[in-house]
């Protein structure tokens, strides 16, 4: 009898653990020896850090997937999601220019399910930061099966950037429209005929002309907070992907000032529903975030998930939620 699929992955979360608190105590006790040069100290007391953060990341996905996903019931056919927000939020930074101020957090879990937060930074060909790629996609469905989908998904795109040199390209070769028509071209060849499809957004924060190019399928229009709290939505929802493999995306362009806020977030926060059965609904979210544009985007993740739980209740939260909050600061 095979072991539950579930409990391979807490499994492999929990060996994952111990590797990091081994590396962690042999970097702490070589950065404590008093017969090591303190340069040498340094870096094993940076890397013992380094070790800490990394074991802390995975505690937190072990806990997420414990909680998040009970196991089946009979009438199911996989691992239902049904979790509470926890009162000490995972939140993790992403990779970006220093124009940019981004928090993010993904719920119950980051490294399991259908939601996935990826950015890389991009520079010219002289090693200046001309911008930001960044990308919030979200497989359809729910429970551990997206996880497939959602690793399928993270490797096109790692292998992309990396074939693409993303760290000395300039941005004409890292455009929204070309990701998201690769995504949409490899998830349609290894999923045809099975129904998997991904809501996709991909930007890029154009550094040098205080703009961002976005292309959009399917997923739920970001909400644009500009200076004064005035909210807006990015409009030209396309299509999903991995429905038509030669679906041609468009992007659009779009200013993006010093002060300027933009929140991402899948459908998970928009469709979490009351007593009655009636869902928070994106109208809420404009509200919270016109009186919450000047704080910082940890606190505007905050309100956001505080807002939510208020109208939910003691309700346990059924779907995946990944928000993103990206402030546009100046160079």
């Amino acid at each position: 009898m095979s072991m539950d699929e579930k409990e391979q992955i807490l499994r492999v979360l929990a060996r994952a653990i111990i590797k990091e608190t081994n590396a962690f105590n042999y970097y702490y006790k070589g950065s404590e020896d008093p017969a090591m040069p303190p340069g040498v100290k340094g870096v094993l007391s940076r890397l013992a850090e380094e070790e800490r953060k990394h074991r802390q990341t995975l505690m937190y996905e072990y806990r997420g997937v414990e909680r998040g996903w009970r196991d089946k019931q009979p009438d199911e056919s996989e691992h239902a999601l049904s979790y509470v927000i926890p009162e000490e939020l995972p939140f993790f930074t992403t990779e970006s220019s220093q124009d940019l101020e981004i928090s993010a957090v993904s719920l119950p879990s980051r490294l399991v399910g259908g939601d996935n937060i990826l950015s890389r930074i991009v520079t010219g060909h002289n090693g200046t930061e001309t911008g930001t790629i960044l990308l919030l996609y979200d497989a359809m469905g729910h429970g551990i099966k997206t996880t497939d989908i959602n690793a399928l998904a993270a490797r096109v795109l790692g292998e992309y950037f990396e074939q693409s040199a993303v760290g000395r390209v300039d941005s004409e070769l890292l455009r929204p429209k070309d990701i998201v028509r690769l995504l949409n071209q490899r998830i349609n060849e290894r999923y045809e005929g099975e129904g998997v499809f991904l809501s996709v957004l991909c930007i890029f924060f154009d550094s040098r002309n205080k703009t961002l190019v976005y292309t959009c399928a399917g997923h739920e229009p970001p909400f644009l907070v500009h200076e004064g709290g005035r909210v807006g939505s990015l409009l030209y929802t396309q299509l999903l992907a991995g429905i038509d493999r030669e679906y041609p995306y468009r992007e659009y362009k779009v200013p993006f000032d010093d002060g300027d806020l933009l929140c991402i977030f899948t459908d998970g926060i928009v469709e979490v529903e009351n007593g009655d059965g009636e869902i928070f609904g994106r109208e809420r979210i404009a509200d919270i975030l016109e009186g919450s544009w000047r704080d910082e985007p940890e606190q505007v993740i905050r309100d956001l998930l505080d807002g939510m739980q208020r109208y939910n209740v003691a309700e346990e939260i059924k779907d995946e939620i990944s928000i993103v909050v990206i402030r546009s600061k100046g160079a």
